[in-house]
């Protein structure tokens, strides 16, 4: 069975294991899981895809021979308000309306809308499904691991750090152990919506790359990007449940059922 060349954004973890972000490495389990082929890493000048991740700007380098090729888009999102996209390529599925009003002439409005992070729904299935163990789930970004802020969240009673560093499956079970979660990861946001875990962002630092990545993700369910947390609000001794405020349940089986039905038939 011929595998799909994939681009995903490897960070440290191309050399080193331990250093692999589980939001990136989402992509080729996500993407392997729905097409039943394997999955090959691949750089962008020689990828058949591009799937999840704020990775969308990389499609330039798409070329051969100097000449613009054409990739396959399955839910990648914009960084920047000023990025624009070519329309040449393969739109499928895109993370949000931002990233849909960023191709060049409009792109195709039949384009399915969603990160297929959601998907973790899908691949967690049948098996058994922890028991609630933790007031909180604390998943900061890799940027943001050793801050105040984060020490001080810790301080509250059931709390439990969730490192974006574990293994696919250690964060997945630390989320649906915990009754609530706050996040300055995205895909831990995802991850927590997937699996219906009430949850608010925080903002800890100025050091994520895009902050229009969280409001891309958000207008694909028609929502404005709830008001997130700030970090240097937290003294340690809030309830979970004030920290995390009106959750809005999100319409995360729809958007699950158009990246389905989306996915390219390479």
């Amino acid at each position: 069975m011929k595998p799909i060349r994939l681009y995903w954004w490897q960070g440290e973890g191309e050399h080193d294991a331990n250093r692999r972000n589980f939001g990136d490495y989402l992509s080729p389990l996500i993407v392997a899981m729905i097409s039943g082929r394997p999955v090959v890493y691949a750089p962008v000048e020689t990828a058949d895809m591009l799937a999840i991740g704020t990775i969308l700007k990389r499609e330039r380098q798409a070329r051969r021979f100097l000449f613009p090729r054409r990739l396959h888009i399955w839910g990648s999102g914009a960084g920047n308000p000023d990025e624009r996209f070519p329309a040449r390529h393969h739109y499928h599925a895109v993370r949000g309306r931002h990233t849909l009003a960023a191709i060049k002439g409009g792109g195709n409005r039949e384009v399915a809308l969603g990160d297929p992070g959601l998907l973790v729904s899908h691949y967690w299935g049948g098996r058994p499904r922890p028991a609630k163990q933790h007031a909180l789930g604390v998943i900061p970004h890799f940027v943001d691991q050793d801050t105040p802020a984060v020490r001080a969240l810790l301080q509250i009673r059931g709390a439990r750090l969730i490192n974006v560093y574990a293994s696919i499956d250690e964060v997945l079970r630390d989320v649906l152990s915990c009754t609530h979660v706050i996040s300055s990861s995205l895909h831990g946001l995802i991850v927590s919506d997937a699996f219906n875990v009430p949850n608010r962002r925080i903002v800890i630092s100025g050091n994520i790359r895009s902050n229009l990545k969280f409001a891309d993700y958000y207008s694909a369910y028609g929502l404005d990007e709830p008001a997130p947390l700030a970090g240097q609000a937290v003294s340690g001794n809030e309830h979970p449940e004030d920290l995390v405020g009106n959750y809005q349940k999100r319409d995360v089986d729809k958007l699950c059922a158009d990246l389905v039905r989306s996915f390219p038939q390479l």
